[in-house]
């Protein structure tokens, strides 16, 4: 994947490890539901934990970018 250049770049990355935040969450979730698997929740939730703080990072950086006409 090529590195972010533009502020809408920067969003749309923001934006896939958003979902991808909000995917491991929801397994998270279902796993601690689960008697069997519980222990390994903590680790996809850690995982979402990640994603979400990289999303934030990226729309931090998007925000600091100036607007260009496609924008």
């Amino acid at each position: 994947m090529p590195e972010p250049k533009t502020r809408q770049d920067y969003f749309a990355a923001a934006s896939r490890h958003l979902a991808k935040a909000v995917h491991l969450a929801g397994y998270a979730e279902d796993l601690a539901h689960t008697p069997n698997n519980r222990h390994q929740s903590s680790d996809y939730a850690a995982a979402a934990a990640v994603y979400a703080d990289i999303a934030r990072s990226a729309a931090a950086i998007a925000q600091t970018l100036p607007e260009t006409p496609e924008d």
